[in-house]
């Protein structure tokens, strides 16, 4: 029924139409070429991914169309270029769009894009700057479907033009759209700055100084250990066992900090935590800490607080403070983090009460206690920017995950549906070219990611040190602009990869973190990315995680 709806709802005024406007995380622009044309070649950007049309009516229509993505934040501006070799003499349309998304069924986010000091060579771009405005919108540019904001009106009122007076704004409902006058053979490059606009009523957070309690502890961390597929299981389940041989392993090892995933939502009962977990739990912890070995004790897999925080914000908060309560008298080498992986629901203004609520519940025992949290979007450096922790608080440790290249680090899992993924070599491009199953053909942006795997050299190569290495130059520049230390909460491979490949993305991974100075924990200590060989008694990661 929606389907058919939506023809009739963009068809009313904008005054009957309901959006509610959101941070976007990414840009979105198009490359249009039209149907007298041939497709682009030799498409490259410069940041996010670059992938053929999916949503045209025809396979034809859908190669003419190039869709880009990239990452872009609101505290600074993002420069991204593109670069294409045209197969056609006339225009190819520039279509300047935003992230879609639906706030709830039938209601789109509004998710406004700014745009500044657009450049090319190969072509030009008319009124790049923005500067010159014609008919109450940017000359050389249409703005379709809906009137265009005025100077003084959200999302342009307070906006920081990068240079000159002006900037643009759009997003998928109401994109800006201009032609480029291009030549078949002569290369185009763009250069495109771009910035997320903060929603109305935004209040920036504080940006803390450089020497705050959580720096001084989260400069005693380097080098940890998942305990991970343990606790965080539903009890009598898939769960693997730990104990003090395990925790003695890894302080030989050489580690000096172990993270400890729990589900604590299955075993608080009466105001307490239960005295099963408590038996099996508290030795390692204890166990670690006459070790030398700093704790962080988290709450793993609350899937249903993501999917529905409000209903669940009080048990989050409970649920601290019992825990906090229970361990308020152990060493300050104990750390607690909030929440594994704050996804759905959870998110941005709704993850900053959940935080803070948690934050507060913890607080009424353990004033001083460090504390670790994760941004939204499952711990993810885009999420850095939607990420928002109580002003005065200088305890709290931002932890991100990184996975990247995703393609390479996952395949044959099937919890992501890549299961029939198989033969991705790190780095890239492979001795002989992969070719996809029948079953993941239907992946658009799987079949990019493949093709630019098996062709594309060096640092344009997807599956090179390049995919993390952005990332973390972006997690650095977020923490020193406001304040909050950076520690790796998750990073890994699963044993599926080719072992050779493995060790030498690991140690990539693992030297990228700390030329950044940013301390780690590995994913996991010897469950399905596991450093230790558990059946074998060894490990063949030493080298990768612990040499100079």
């Amino acid at each position: 029924m929606l389907r058919r709806l939506l023809p009739l709802l963009l068809a009313l005024p904008a005054a009957a139409e309901d959006f509610v406007p959101y941070p976007p995380a990414e840009a979105r622009l198009f490359l249009r070429v039209p149907a007298a044309g041939q497709p682009i070649r030799d498409l490259r950007v410069s940041l996010g991914e670059a992938s053929p049309g999916t949503f045209e009516d025809s396979p034809e229509k859908n190669a003419r169309l190039s869709d880009i993505r990239f990452p872009i934040r609101w505290w600074n501006w993002r420069e991204m270029t593109v670069s294409f070799t045209p197969a056609h003499d006339g225009e190819i349309e520039l279509d300047l769009n935003g992230p879609w998304a639906e706030a709830r069924p039938g209601v789109l986010r509004q998710q406004e894009v700014l745009w500044d000091e657009l450049s090319a060579t190969g072509t030009t771009i008319p009124n790049g700057g923005f500067e010159a405005i014609a008919d109450g919108k940017p000359a050389s540019w249409e703005s379709p479907w809906r009137p265009y904001p005025a100077a003084g009106q959200w999302p342009l009122a307070g906006s920081e033009p990068l240079a000159g007076k002006s900037c643009a704004a759009s997003w998928h409902g109401r994109p800006l759209i201009s032609k480029l006058t291009v030549k078949s053979g002569v290369p185009v490059s763009l250069k495109l700055h771009a910035r997320a606009a903060t929603v109305p009523g935004f209040k920036a957070p504080a940006r803390l100084g450089q020497d705050t309690p959580a720096h001084r502890a989260c400069a005693t961390l380097k080098r940890g250990v998942n305990f991970g597929n343990g606790w965080e299981a539903p009890p009598g389940s898939w769960g693997i066992k730990y104990g003090i041989e395990d925790v003695d392993r890894v302080a030989d090892e050489g580690f000096d900090h172990i993270r400890v995933p729990v589900a604590w939502h299955y075993h608080l009962e009466n105001g307490a935590i239960k005295p099963a977990l408590l038996a099996e739990l508290e030795p390692v912890l204890k166990r670690a800490l006459e070790r030398k070995l700093t704790v962080i004790l988290n709450w793993h897999h609350f899937e249903d607080l993501c999917k529905e925080p409000e209903k669940h914000r009080a048990a989050f908060a409970s649920g601290w403070e019992i825990v906090a309560r229970h361990f308020k008298d152990w060493p300050q080498q104990l750390f607690f983090e909030l929440l594994n992986e704050p996804n759905a629901a959870l998110d941005d203004q709704i993850l900053a009460k959940v935080h803070a609520d948690g934050i507060a519940a913890i607080r009424k025992s353990n004033p001083e206690r460090i504390l670790l949290a994760n941004p939204p979007q499952w711990a993810s450096v885009p999420g850095l920017d939607r990420f928002f922790l109580p002003d005065g608080d200088e305890r709290i440790i931002a932890s991100i995950h990184s996975y990247e290249p995703f393609q390479f680090t996952h395949q044959r899992a099937s919890w992501v549906n890549l299961q029939d993924l198989r033969g991705i070599s790190y780095p890239g491009p492979p001795p002989q070219p992969v070719t996809l199953p029948e079953s993941l053909r239907g992946n658009a942006g799987l079949v990019a990611w493949i093709e630019a795997y098996n062709t594309r050299k060096g640092s344009d190569n997807p599956c090179t040190a390049a995919s993390f290495e952005l990332l973390l130059d972006d997690a650095a520049a977020w923490s020193t602009h406001f304040g909050r230390p950076i520690h790796i909460g998750e990073f890994g491979c699963f044993k599926e990869a080719d072992p050779a490949s493995r060790e030498r993305y690991i140690r990539d991974f693992r030297k990228a973190a700390e030329k950044r100075r940013m301390p780690w924990a590995m994913w996991d200590w010897k469950a399905g990315f596991g450093y230790w060989d558990a059946e074998n008694q060894k490990t063949g990661l030493r080298e990768a995680l612990f040499a100079k």
